[in-house]
């Protein structure tokens, strides 16, 4: 650096510095009316300061003096993302007296190590000006945004050509905003912000038939406004009054041999970035942490009403459900509470259609709804009712009957009106196939006593690479001869017989519906 002072003007006839990283020189004079001081900055790339963007960041411009005390501004940035910014206008020596504009624009990427994992894509443009002294109330203008993404994925919500329009004056933020969610339907926002002191907030956010979905369990739509009134500091209401439209909830299939929750996994020697990719999919314990962060809450005060269209279906019931739901509690401790009647419903079984009698499904204290369902009917000399009661991620299915006999006993009367010793092999895949469609995870117990209880040496169910379940039977006919029936979700039967003629030579045959017959002779030898 090399400078010089001749009275109140200095003269900078060499300023530079240089690096790896950063470039900056300067020259000029300041002092006089008119003289000026041009300015040049240069970071080579931004990436270790902004992460996901690579590039280089430019400053440019002439800093003059116009009158005493005072200096003009004429500055020019650029960056990666076609970011740029142009500033203007005029300020004291002390920088307490502004008169500036800045304009120009952003990509929105540049917020998101702030907000990980959820990150934002698009442009934002900036018309901004300040008027005094550098404080929040001194800034007006407007920010846009136009086609930009939202992507949350602790959510799974993903907002596509978001559009926003925000306008700054008198230390308050109004906003317009719109945009469509990725699963269908569309979201707006209007009202007011405080940009000082508590951040009172007039807001009201519209849902126009956005689809909400968990693959794995519900589908509704969803359309209403929520306000949001009060301090953004914490305590501001939210509340309004929402209307759910069709809305479908799935009971699971799980099956005897579906997969089970994965178990814990211990990371040994994890590379930072899977952690972070770990992170920001929130699969990290941040239960001490969590424990640990203080923050706003929010009063909820949300209705949801559903006079009718709420489906559920799986395992064989097909109902239709109406109810209003309320949303209470705070944003930290979230309360819903509400049920939904019967209006009408069914339960089908192989072929055996019940109507359902009465049901409810409860929300209390958690999002995932309680069944209390109950179908009856009465079977040969039996009056059978059929409950499925519990969560409806994993409800339990029951049968009862009075007089009293045991489960597998009374799905026997039920299907076919006959006692289980009875059964025909075939009636028995049948049987079998009932409890796969209805029992779930609690189906073992109840093939094991179908098995025992027909006398049966094998008895299993099966599915192949489609999902197509079918029910194998097998029992010795005597000493040397075994037989077994497998029968299809579709009706198809194959019949095969084993006659061990030697501890090493067994003849085997077997013939099916579809006409397929085959005969052969085996020898087998253990070593």
């Amino acid at each position: 650096i090399k400078a010089l002072r001749n009275g109140d003007a200095i003269q900078i006839e060499t300023a530079r510095f240089s690096s790896d990283l950063v470039s900056a020189s300067a020259s000029g004079a300041l002092g006089p009316v008119g003289s000026a001081i041009e300015l040049q900055a240069r970071l080579a790339n931004v990436a270790p300061f902004v992460p996901g963007f690579s590039g280089a960041a430019t400053v440019d411009g002439t800093i003059t003096q116009v009158e005493d005390q005072r200096l003009a501004l004429d500055l020019n940035a650029t960056g990666p993302g076609d970011a740029r910014a142009s500033i203007g206008g005029s300020t004291d020596q002390a920088a307490s007296d502004l008169a500036v504009t800045i304009d120009g624009g952003a990509p929105l990427g540049l917020l998101n190590r702030f907000i990980e994992p959820r990150s934002l894509s698009g442009d934002v443009g900036f018309d901004l000006r300040v008027d005094g002294p550098a404080a929040l109330e001194n800034l007006s203008g407007r920010l846009t945004s136009a086609n930009a993404r939202v992507v949350a994925p602790t959510l799974g919500i993903t907002l596509d050509n978001t559009n926003m329009n925000l306008s700054l004056a008198n230390a308050s933020a109004t906003l317009s905003a719109v945009t469509n969610v990725s699963s269908g339907g569309q979201i707006g926002m209007d009202g007011q912000v405080a940009l000082t002191g508590q951040r009172e907030a007039n807001l009201d956010i519209r849902l126009m038939e956005v689809i909400l979905t968990d693959p794995q369990l519900y589908e509704t739509e969803i359309s209403g406004t929520v306000s949001i009134d009060g301090p953004l500091a914490g305590g501001a209401r939210i509340g309004g009054n929402l209307a759910l439209g069709e809305t479908n909830v799935r009971i699971p299939s799980s099956g005897f041999g579906g997969a089970g929750a994965i178990p814990e996994i211990i990371h040994i020697n994890e590379p930072p970035p899977v952690r972070r990719t770990r992170d920001r999919a929130g699969l990290l314990d941040r239960k001490e942490e969590t424990s640990s962060r203080t923050g706003p809450v929010f009063p909820l005060d949300i209705s949801i009403a559903a006079p009718n269209r709420i489906f559920i279906r799986g395992r064989g019931l097909d109902s239709e459900f109406g109810g209003a739901l309320r949303v209470t509690g705070t944003t930290t401790n979230v309360i819903p509470q509400g049920a939904f009647n019967l209006i009408r419903g069914r339960l089908d079984i192989l072929g055996q259609r019940l109507a359902l009698e009465e049901a409810t499904v409860t929300i209390q204290g958690s999002f995932i709804p309680v069944l209390s369902i109950r179908a009856t009917t009465d079977a040969d000399d039996v009056s059978v009712a059929v409950i499925v009661a519990g969560p409806a991620n994993n409800p339990e299915i029951n049968f009862t009957s009075d007089p009293d006999l045991p489960q597998e006993e009374v799905l026997a009367r039920l299907l076919f009106g006959r006692e289980l010793e009875s059964l025909s092999p075939i009636q028995a895949g049948r049987l079998a196939l009932a409890v796969r469609t209805l029992a779930g995870q609690g189906g073992e117990g109840i093939i094991s006593n179908v098995r025992e209880g027909a006398g049966l040496a094998d008895f299993d169910v099966t599915s192949d690479e489609d999902g197509n379940a079918a029910v194998r039977a097998g029992a010795y006919l005597g000493e040397n001869i075994y037989t077994d029936v497998t029968v299809t979700a579709t009706g198809e039967t194959e019949l095969n017989l084993n006659l061990d003629l030697s501890n090493s030579v067994t003849l085997k045959g077997s013939t099916a519906t579809d006409g397929d017959t085959s005969i052969g002779v085996f020898f087998e030898r253990d070593y």
